[in-house]
């Protein structure tokens, strides 16, 4: 429940932030990791209900995307990652019901830490079959580039 409550605080203040500038306010920006092990792809079963998303967060001010995917897995899953390579960028006007956001998609590999769960919600390793159409966001979209072998660079 506290994660739903952010979720819409910070829409509402997002919102309010693009009214007073007239809509001159750049997206909020976030980056996610795609791990897959075993034929089974690492995912968070959110805690507001919202469905499963692929680990990662909300870029803060003083870090880069890079150091954001590493804070935000570590601080969902536990885990410490490595990035591989760039699978996509996502900016759908409607991608994030919640504010206007675009995201950076990696595809990586667990390197250290332990498995645990967040207030975000619970860890799980899924078969992608069964989890499309209940995927947060646009998560889907990420998901399907992943699998389908499209990435940017290597």
């Amino acid at each position: 429940m506290k994660e739903k409550i952010k979720g819409v605080l910070a829409g509402l203040i997002f919102r309010i932030i693009a009214l007073l500038t007239l809509g001159q306010i750049s997206p909020i920006l976030s980056a996610c990791i795609i791990i897959e092990q075993d034929g089974k792809v690492l995912l968070i079963d959110r805690s507001d209900g919202m469905g499963y998303t692929i680990p990662g967060g909300i870029v803060r001010y003083k870090e880069t995307v890079e150091q954001c995917i590493l804070r935000e897995v570590r601080e969902e899953t536990g885990y410490i990652v490595a990035m591989h390579a760039l699978v996509g960028v996502y900016s759908g006007l409607e991608r994030d019901p919640r504010f206007r956001a675009a995201s950076i998609a990696y595809k990586g590999a667990i390197i250290g830490g332990s498995a645990q769960d967040s207030g975000e919600g619970k860890l799980c390793w899924r078969d992608p079959g069964e989890v499309f159409g209940r995927l947060a966001f646009d998560c889907e979209d990420m998901l399907k580039d992943y699998l389908s072998g499209r990435q940017c660079l290597s």
